[in-house]
């Protein structure tokens, strides 16, 4: 079993979450806490494997949390619930310690997927961020459609024939996820079908 703790000054979205991580049957929950303080103390005393810290709490932050976790060598891995989504928040959270950054307009759907992908040693960002983070480093092809390099990574695999089921296991997203991901695909491409997806990636280079 991963055992988590879950640190968020929102009463109503905390016992959310609690809900969520209870339903699953590798996670079990250890502890909870209303504050960065709090959240200190339980991660000092229970030494979870992994986490689940807002960033923007009373007493300390998740981002000073980290920090004095870091100075006491405590091996517990961090994800942060936040909800600022922007480039700037986002690049200061990639750059920490902390192995997964999850929207908060996302944690129902993804926050399973990152705590499993985080315990296997990987890291694990919400689609909403990763966007603007891989929207820096952009691939236009000759009709000046721009992919972000997540979507050529998401339309590569569906035109090599792996399954939304697969591609959402490889990658630790849902599979609600990867359907998003295929429709903005297609909308930004203006293809209409996977046999049009398959041929644009044939075209430009993606498969052989």
């Amino acid at each position: 079993m991963i055992r988590v703790i879950v640190a968020d000054d929102h009463h109503i979205f905390r016992q959310g979450l609690l809900r969520l991580l209870q339903s699953s049957n590798v996670i079990t929950v250890v502890g909870e806490a209303g504050d960065g303080k709090e959240a200190l103390n339980l991660i000092k005393t229970e030494v979870p494997e992994i986490a689940i810290l807002d960033i923007s709490m009373p007493g300390l932050s998740g981002l000073e949390v980290i920090r004095e976790l870091e100075q006491q060598e405590n091996k517990t891995k961090i994800i942060y619930l936040t909800m600022h989504d922007d480039l700037f928040t986002a690049k200061k959270v990639i750059t920490s310690k902390a192995k997964g950054y999850v929207s908060k307009d996302d944690a129902y759907e993804d926050l399973i997927y990152a705590i499993e992908a985080v315990s296997s040693g990987r890291r694990f960002v919400s689609p909403s961020i990763s966007d603007k983070i891989f929207s820096l480093n952009i691939l236009k092809d000759s009709d000046d459609n721009v992919l972000s390099n997540r979507e050529l990574e998401i339309l590569k695999l569906i035109a090599e024939g792996v399954t939304n089921k697969k591609i959402a296991g490889q990658l630790s997203i849902s599979v609600k996820t990867v359907e998003t991901y295929r429709s903005r695909i297609m909308q930004k491409l203006d293809l209409h079908s996977t046999a049009d997806l398959i041929k644009y990636a044939i075209r430009n280079g993606l498969i052989m």
